[in-house]
């Protein structure tokens, strides 16, 4: 009798399920890591504390110029500066805070052009930023041996929109009557001061207005806060690289804010001359009583 062939079943069992579905499995693949968001976004500087809103402490052109005059010195001491971790990156964003500033002061002055005012204020507004271009030129020139006062109308300068030339005519005001000497020596009248005055007052109107505006105030912010974080980094920067080259004074030097040195060194000037008058003035007084 022959004997029965036995065969091995080498096949496995599937599931009713997979039998009959027919479908093949999906790998599954790793989704792309998020890209980082860019610091100088609007996104981001929105983002960004209140505080970042508050205006500029110096013109925005000057930073402009300063920021990108930083990137390039810090571009060029890149070795150095990375040793003691001031990356390549951080000096690329330092250069686009730069140029982003800028395009958002054009924005701002652009949006700002847009609000509606009416033909008399727009005149108004014109004769207004001219009379205060022309009192700070004057004490500029009038007031060039008191550092106090330049400090003073270097303050004045700062900021832009209407109601900060409204505020600089009556700071200006109140400037020219403590420096009422230097005058004689300009072409300001008395006529000037009073209509400094009269314009400052009747622009309230026209400055409120810009304010209300949508577009023009979210430009404004937008620039305020990249000042801001293009000055936080700049400060990084500026620290970093005078302690990279504490070593070489000359180099050192060359990360510091010319602007903001010499409105410091002019700061200074005025605290020690206050101080100096005053204690003239102790000692005036302390002879007149011992005479007495």
């Amino acid at each position: 009798m022959p004997l029965k062939r036995t065969v091995k079943n080498t096949s496995k069992p599937t599931s009713p399920k997979a039998s009959s579905s027919g479908k093949t499995p999906v790998s599954r693949t790793k989704r792309p890591a998020a890209q980082p968001q860019d610091p100088t976004s609007d996104e981001a500087l929105l983002a960004l504390a209140p505080t970042y809103a508050a205006g500029p402490d110096i013109p925005v052109s000057v930073a402009e110029r300063e920021l990108a005059s930083l990137a390039r010195l810090a571009h060029t001491h890149a070795a150095r500066l990375a040793r003691v971790g001031i990356t390549a990156d951080k000096v690329a964003l330092l250069a686009r805070f730069a140029r982003r500033l800028g395009a958002l002061e054009k924005t701002w002055q652009k949006a700002r052009g847009a609000v509606q005012l009416t033909s008399a204020q727009r005149k108004l507004r014109d004769e207004a930023e001219a009379l205060d271009a022309k009192l700070v030129a004057g004490g500029r020139w009038g007031c060039r041996n008191d550092p106090a006062a330049q400090a003073e109308l270097s303050r004045i300068a700062e900021g832009s929109g209407l109601a900060d030339t409204i505020q600089d005519l009556r700071d200006l005001v109140d400037f020219w009557s403590d420096h009422e000497r230097a005058l004689g020596v300009t072409d300001i009248t008395r006529k000037d001061l009073n209509r400094a005055r009269a314009l400052a007052d009747a622009l309230e109107d026209a400055a409120a207005n810009e304010a209300s505006d949508a577009s023009a105030v979210q430009a404004l912010e937008l620039r305020n806060r990249a000042f801001w974080a293009a000055d936080e980094l700049a400060k990084e920067l500026r620290e970093g690289g005078r302690y990279a080259f504490r070593d070489q004074p000359k180099i050192a030097a060359r990360f510091v804010s010319r602007h903001r040195a010499t409105l410091n060194r002019r700061s200074r000037l005025k605290a020690k001359r206050a101080k100096t008058d005053t204690l003239s003035e102790q000692t005036t007084v302390e002879s007149q009583t011992a005479v007495i």
